[in-house]
């Protein structure tokens, strides 16, 4: 078995694979009685660096395509020893579920993808290359982009409007976006409030403050694999006001909130559909958290759910004991989301002010952080963008999800 320098501290996931891959397939040619050649191979590969050298292998499987004979095998993980391939060229592509402990402390179980195209076995005993990325199969549509702080206004004390969500396809298949919901928590991930209520506990339930649906019957909002869609505040062209901001023109939806009292308005472009507001706590316009410090999910309602009947069944007011004050007190204007609803979830929040997450910590085990102070500019023009974990077999794509949202996102400058 060879491996090269990068591969020391994968060893013991190396030596599975070359003894196991190269042995549980034997094949014959036509002629029964001339076995065809097989070779032992060689693996190098690597890992996530997140996952420490004392991993182990839950469950798992490899399969190996040849090109020019169109024969696939599949070998399970853990694999058996003397195990040989027919020379060929091969595609590989393999899922498998590793158990390891977190940094901190946590019991972590995480399913890992590899894709490899054209790997060569042949008597030269060249090394074939696996390279192991996160994959959540579950998540088949996940948040690309987040910018809620805004791109900062003219004299640079402020975000404007120009926010944005996009949701993106992470799976080889057409997926439809009808119905699915952006939803915003109603808690802040920096609040020190002692929640009473049993439903309202972020381990029991999501509770939420805003929900905007994305209008069609089924499928009239198809997103193409490895391709998203963008939803922002008012799809204008924001650089005409100030220098540098973004232009949404370009949008597929907008969030538009019809406002008959006070002064404040929305901007309504026409040419660009709007979600269906199911609710929001604010008596105005609804903006996401300028200090970055809610957080955020896709959610996907079971099949006849509407906004009457998400409002009469999930209702979710609570009582909390006021940090400041120790007191008593009602919290209100708040709905109830089910787990099991949720495609995608993520904590947002400045690291100073991190408390703990709305979300439970089975949807986001942590958080990502915009900036280190609540109050510091410099997250004005700034996103959250989801990092890349690999390709498919298809060529797409496939954008990190582990929950653990320090781990999935970057910060990056959103022009």
């Amino acid at each position: 078995m060879t491996f090269n320098k990068f591969q020391i501290r994968n060893l013991f996931l190396s030596a599975v694979l070359t003894t196991s891959m190269c042995g549980v397939f034997t094949s014959c040619s036509d002629d029964d009685d001339k076995p065809e050649p097989t070779y032992p191979i060689t693996v190098t590969e690597t890992l996530p660096a997140e996952i420490p050298a004392s991993f182990s292998i839950v469950s798992g499987s490899v399969t190996c395509k040849e090109l020019n004979t169109d024969r696939s095998t599949t070998f399970q993980l853990p694999l058996t020893s003397s195990d040989v391939l027919p020379a060929g060229t091969y595609d590989i592509d393999g899922t498998m579920v590793v158990k390891y402990v977190s940094a901190g402390g946590t019991d972590v179980e995480q399913t890992l993808r590899t894709v490899a195209t054209q790997q060569v076995v042949s008597a030269t005993g060249t090394p074939i290359t696996l390279k192991w990325f996160f994959y959540n199969p579950e998540n088949t549509l996940v948040f690309g982009e987040i910018y809620c702080a805004g791109s900062p206004n003219a004299a640079g004390t402020n975000g404007l409007y120009d926010t944005f969500f996009t949701i993106y396809n992470n799976t080889d298949e057409i997926q439809y976006a009808d119905g699915l919901a952006i939803v915003e928590s109603k808690l802040t991930n920096a609040s020190t409030d002692k929640i009473l209520t049993d439903a309202n506990l972020p381990e029991n339930n999501f509770t939420v403050g805003a929900v905007y649906v994305i209008p069609g019957s089924g499928k009239d909002v198809a997103i193409n694999p490895g391709e998203s869609i963008k939803i922002v505040d008012q799809a204008i062209d924001w650089s005409e006001q100030v220098n540098g901001a973004l232009n949404h023109t370009d949008a597929d939806f907008e969030w538009y909130d019809v406002v008959t009292t006070g002064t404040v308005r929305d901007t309504d472009n026409p040419d660009v559909p709007n979600l269906d507001k199911w609710f929001s706590y604010s008596a105005t316009i609804w903006l996401p958290s300028n200090q970055c410090n809610r957080s955020y999910a896709l959610v996907r309602f079971p099949e006849g759910m509407t906004a009457e009947k998400f409002l009469a069944e999930q209702e979710g007011n609570y009582t909390y004991i006021n940090a400041a004050t120790g007191k008593e007190m009602s919290g209100t204007k708040a709905y109830l989301v089910k787990y099991e609803w949720i495609l995608d979830g993520v904590n947002l929040c400045p690291e100073e002010s991190w408390i703990s997450g709305a979300l439970s910590t089975t949807v986001d085990a942590s958080h990502a952080a915009i900036s280190q102070a609540k109050l510091d500019k410099g997250r004005f023009g700034k996103k959250f963008v989801r990092k890349t974990a690999g390709v498919s077999a298809a060529g797409h794509t496939v954008l990190m999800d582990t929950n653990d949202s320090a781990n999935d996102f970057n910060i990056v400058s959103a022009k």
